[in-house]
């Protein structure tokens, strides 16, 4: 396989635990399905639209941080992997 497909993979594979963690995440601290699914989709990709529900604790104020450098990082890979595949032509 193709370093650069290699990569496309993890970073879709690391993007893809990142939702599901991130889901799951503020499903534990209480909020429904849609409201989570919601807040990660407008927290990695960074759209402005603010909480959806008040983020007051500490605990869950980490766990958007992370959510968001862990979004991010995976994206960066992801594009990293096209980019890759572009210049080396593969």
């Amino acid at each position: 396989m193709h370093s650069s497909l290699k990569r496309i993979l993890v970073g879709v594979s690391f993007f893809s635990l990142t939702i599901t963690v991130a889901v799951l995440g503020y499903m534990l601290a209480g909020w429904d399905l849609m409201d989570s699914l919601y807040m990660v989709v407008i927290t990695i990709f960074g759209v402005g639209f603010g909480e959806v529900r008040p983020i007051t604790t500490p605990a869950l104020r980490i766990f958007t941080m992370l959510v968001i450098v862990a979004g991010y990082t995976s994206v960066g890979y992801i594009l990293s992997g096209f980019l890759q595949m572009i210049t080396e032509g593969g």
